[in-house]
């Protein structure tokens, strides 16, 4: 089997992360993950553009409705323990509150790493980034298919 790597398919990869600031609020992070319908992960990073975590649009709604979720459904697999009981107001929660550890892969690696990281991280979408962190497009499941699609046709 032929080894395909990351930057194999960077056509496919979208340019267009969508990110945030650590110190974002709920509102600009949901305002930033409906900006883009294809979204299924927001990446937050510093000031320099560089990766510092990722949240999950799943885990998003988990945070911003869990008064309404049932408890055995608001822990995402790979998250930061947060106590839901313990926010008092969404207003005051940042990106930095709610992300989980950064999860990535560099353009260098396999599309079998990519998958790897994916898959034991229940994500269908992680950041593509380059030696220095810095965020420089996204991997998603759909853009995988379209690798599939172009490299059998």
């Amino acid at each position: 089997m032929r080894v395909v790597r990351v930057d194999d398919i960077r056509n496919l990869i979208s340019r267009n992360a969508t990110t945030v600031l650590e110190d974002a609020g709920v509102f600009d992070i949901a305002k930033a993950m409906i900006s883009d319908p294809t979204t299924r992960t927001v990446y937050v990073v510093d000031k320099n553009n560089k990766l510092k975590g990722l949240i999950p649009v799943i885990y998003f709604v988990k945070v911003i409705f869990h008064e309404y979720v049932p408890d055995e459904y608001l822990y995402f697999k790979v998250m930061k323990p947060i106590e839901f009981n313990m926010i008092e107001s969404l207003e005051s929660v940042t990106a930095a509150d709610i992300m989980i550890s950064p999860i990535f892969v560099k353009p260098e690696e396999s599309l079998k790493t990519a998958f790897q990281r994916m898959f034991s991280s229940s994500l269908k979408e992680i950041p593509v980034v380059d030696d220095n962190m810095k965020v420089i497009g996204d991997l998603n499941v759909l853009e995988l298919i379209d690798a599939w699609l172009e490299l059998n046709k």
